[in-house]
C-alpha cells in the first residue's frame, strides 16, 4: 500500500508566531478503530496561541497544536462500522489538528450534518461552545439585561454579540480601532465603544445613565477588567474568560463588598467540550440555520502560514473566524 505524507504544524519549542514550522511527514495506516481524515478546514482559536507561547505548556517538545477540524474520512482501520470512507466529520478538542491528514480514534469524531460546510464548523464549533458556556452557564444571560461584551467583533465576541441580542439583552461593545467599530455598527449593533478613542467606562456609564450592567465578558484581562467590575451593578456578574492583555489581579474584597458573582470561565472544564461525540452542538449548528449566527466567510490562510495566522490574531489585525486551509484542498 502506498505510503501517505501529510504536511503538519509543529512547534520545537515555545515563542512567538515564528516557532510555527511546516513540515511534510509520513502517515501510517489507520489502526483498529482508528480513521484517516483528509481535513478540509481547521478552526484557529486564541487556545492555540496560549499552547504555542507556553502559557499552557504541552507535556513534550516538538508538538503539534490546534483543537478543531472538519474533513473527509479518507481511510478506515479495523473495527470502524459507524463511519465509512467519504463521510463527512468534524472534531473538537483533539490536539494537533493543523494537518493535511490525521489520524484519530472514531471515537473523537462524528458525522457534519449536510448543511453545515467545513468552512462553518472549523468556525464555530470551539467559539460556539465557549458561547454557550460564557452565555447559559456562567451568566444565563436574560431577555432585558445589560451586558458588556469585550472584543466583540473577535471569533468568540460575533457569536455572544449575536446571539445575546437575540435573546433580548441590550448589548454594549467593545472594539480595538475606528474601523472595527464601522464593521460592528454594520452588523446592526448600536452601543460599540471603540477602545483605542478613550474611556470606555464613562461611555458605558453614559449608555446605562449610570445604572451599571448585568454582566460583561472578557477576553482581553488587565487592560480591561478592573474598570469593567466597578460598571457591574450589586448582584451581577463578572466572567473572565481570557487574558489577551495579561491575566488581571482579582479584587476579591471589590467583588465581595458588591456581591458580584465572578467566574473564571475555563473551556476544558465545560462537561460538553469534554463530551467529543459532538452532542453539544446541534443548538449552535440551530442558530447558524436560522441565521441568529450571520457567519462571514472567515478569514483563510493556507496551512502552511499558519504563523501569519497567529502573528495576525494577537496583533488584533483580524475579526471574526480564522480557518488554515491544506495545501491539498482544492475547493470547500
Amino acid at each position: 500500500m502506498n505510503t501517505k505524507t501529510s504536511g503538519i504544524v509543529r512547534i520545537e519549542q515555545p515563542g512567538k508566531p515564528e516557532v510555527l514550522r511546516y513540515e511534510q511527514t509520513e502517515i501510517p495506516q489507520p489502526g483498529e478503530g482508528e480513521v484517516l481524515i483528509s481535513q478540509k478546514a481547521i478552526g484557529v482559536n486564541f487556545l492555540d496561541v496560549f499552547f504555542r507561547n507556553g502559557t499552557f505548556p504541552m507535556p513534550a517538545y516538538p508538538a503539534l497544536i490546534g483543537l478543531e477540524a472538519a474533513g473527509i474520512v479518507e481511510q478506515t482501520g479495523d473495527g470502524v462500522k459507524e463511519f465509512a470512507v467519504g463521510d463527512r466529520v468534524a472534531y473538537y478538542g483533539s490536539n494537533g489538528a493543523y494537518a493535511e491528514r490525521r489520524i484519530l480514534p472514531a471515537k473523537e469524531i462524528f458525522k457534519l450534518p449536510d448543511d453545515i460546510s467545513f468552512e462553518q464548523a472549523a468556525s464555530i464549533m470551539i467559539k460556539g461552545m465557549t458561547s454557550h458556556m460564557l452565555l447559559k452557564q456562567s451568566h444565563e444571560l436574560k431577555a432585558g439585561e445589560v451586558v458588556l461584551i469585550h472584543a466583540m467583533n473577535g471569533g468568540v465576541g460575533t457569536l455572544l454579540s449575536e446571539w445575546a441580542r437575540s435573546i433580548g439583552a441590550t448589548v454594549i461593545g467593545t472594539v480595538g480601532s475606528a474601523a472595527k467599530k464601522d464593521l460592528a455598527l454594520k452588523r446592526g449593533f448600536e452601543h460599540v465603544i471603540d477602545l483605542s478613542a478613550g474611556n470606555f467606562a464613562e461611555r458605558v456609564r453614559q449608555i446605562t445613565d449610570d445604572k451599571g450592567i448585568d454582566v460583561f465578558y472578557d477576553s482581553i484581562g488587565v487592560a480591561t477588567f478592573q474598570k469593567s467590575l466597578e460598571l457591574v451593578k450589586s448582584g451581577g456578574s463578572a466572567v473572565l474568560y481570557g487574558w489577551a492583555s495579561g491575566m488581571p489581579e482579582i479584587n476579591t474584597e471589590f467583588i465581595e463588598q458588591r456581591k458580584i458573582h465572578f467566574v473564571q470561565a475555563v473551556l476544558n472544564n465545560y462537561p460538553a467540550y469534554q463530551d467529543k461525540s459532538g452532542k453539544a452542538l446541534p443548538e449552535i449548528f440551530s442558530l447558524v440555520r436560522n441565521g441568529v449566527f450571520q457567519l462571514e466567510k472567515p478569514l483563510i490562510y493556507p496551512l502552511s502560514n499558519a504563523n501569519q495566522a497567529h502573528a495576525d490574531l494577537e496583533e488584533r489585525k483580524t475579526t471574526g473566524s480564522i480557518i488554515l486551509v491544506p495545501a491539498i484542498v482544492k475547493h470547500l
